[in-house]
């Protein structure tokens, strides 16, 4: 005799579970729960990869499209930008701070990349009463 697979005994279980509650049943016991959102980031422009870097050519503009899940449009979300020269290590350059727009997205620039140093950019939402901090991981890029 063939034994049913472990996913569909868990699927069956959990439809059997929901079936017995009370209409509206999760939906109000997840009603106070804070989220964390999820920060996506990404570096456009550049014209090549190499050691980790995204590399760009001298004088353009690095830029950075930020995405939050879930929707929070109208939120402050901070972008932390650090530099360094071999042999030191990071240093804050510049912090901004922009407001999501309808899409829940924001773009921050770095113009006229000078050559020799390395940066690098990340971006955080602070918490609210609606939700918790997320953050997105660092961004490497540099001058070719």
């Amino acid at each position: 005799m063939r034994r049913p697979s472990v996913r569909l005994s868990i699927v069956l279980a959990l439809w059997l579970a929901l079936a017995q509650l009370p209409m509206g049943g999760p939906i109000e016991a997840a009603a106070g729960v804070r989220v964390r959102p999820t920060v996506t980031t990404r570096l456009t422009g550049w014209v090549a990869r190499g050691g980790g870097y995204h590399l760009y050519r001298p004088g353009a503009t690095a830029r950075m499209v930020v995405k939050v899940w879930p929707n929070l449009r109208g939120d402050k979300v901070r972008a932390l930008l650090e530099w360094r020269r071999a042999g030191i290590g990071w240093r804050r350059l510049d912090r901004s701070i922009m407001t999501l727009n309808g899409d829940s997205r924001a773009v921050f620039a770095v113009r006229d990349l000078p050559t020799g140093f390395s940066f690098r950019m990340r971006t955080r939402m602070l918490p609210t009463s609606e939700h918790r901090a997320g953050r997105s991981p660092w961004r490497y890029f540099r001058v070719r």
